[in-house]
């Protein structure tokens, strides 16, 4: 290691004791520069400063418009393409790649216009994140449509960019309804990601 770079306030380890004093004394004792940045102003309220806890409320939220502008890119998940439960192209004419997520912070549950990126390409997408409630199984599941795509991506890790989010997640009184919504919310995120 070369350098090492922190904000002002930065704390680590065990009741945060590992602090600035800890990391100048150690810098010092094994021969690596310390770079305390800083702080950088949104833009929008100059008394508000960005920090990665800021981002993870923000996503935490569903508010991926602040997050973007915070992060300078999109809020992105990667996880690898799973079996799901054979309900998207079978019962809802709408196939999703259903994701496995490993130590990522997943948005608020809801439906989110998304871009896709896998086998090399970059397509547009319909992420649906939460726990299927119209289907009363209580399971958590990470699911994207990737619209106009038909290639098989099972096994394969893909990384999810966060554009917008369309809505909460809702119970439907039942497929027929369900099947409905999720042409809406289709062509909801066409026409945010063609902006």
């Amino acid at each position: 290691m070369k350098a090492f770079v922190v904000g002002g306030d930065y704390a680590f380890g065990k009741n945060r004791e590992g602090n600035l004093d800890f990391l100048r004394a150690a810098s010092d004792r094994l021969g690596f520069e310390l770079i305390v940045a800083d702080w950088i102003q949104t833009r929008t309220d100059e008394s508000s400063r960005i920090s990665s806890t800021r981002i993870r409320e923000l996503v935490m939220a569903g508010d991926m418009d602040i997050a973007h502008r915070m992060l300078g890119r999109h809020y992105q998940i990667r996880g690898t393409v799973e079996h799901g439960r054979k309900r998207g192209g079978k019962l809802l004419g709408c196939p999703t790649a259903n994701i496995s997520l490993h130590d990522e912070l997943a948005p608020k549950t809801g439906v989110y216009a998304v871009t896709v990126e896998c086998l090399g390409g970059r397509y547009k997408g319909v992420a649906n994140i939460g726990y299927s409630p119209t289907f009363d199984d209580h399971i958590y599941t990470v699911e994207v449509h990737i619209l106009d795509f038909s290639g098989d991506i099972y096994g394969e890790k893909i990384r999810v960019n966060f554009i917008h989010r369309i809505r909460d997640e809702k119970k439907f009184s039942g497929i027929e309804e369900l099947s409905g919504q999720i042409q809406h919310d289709i062509a909801t995120a066409r026409g945010l990601l063609s902006l």
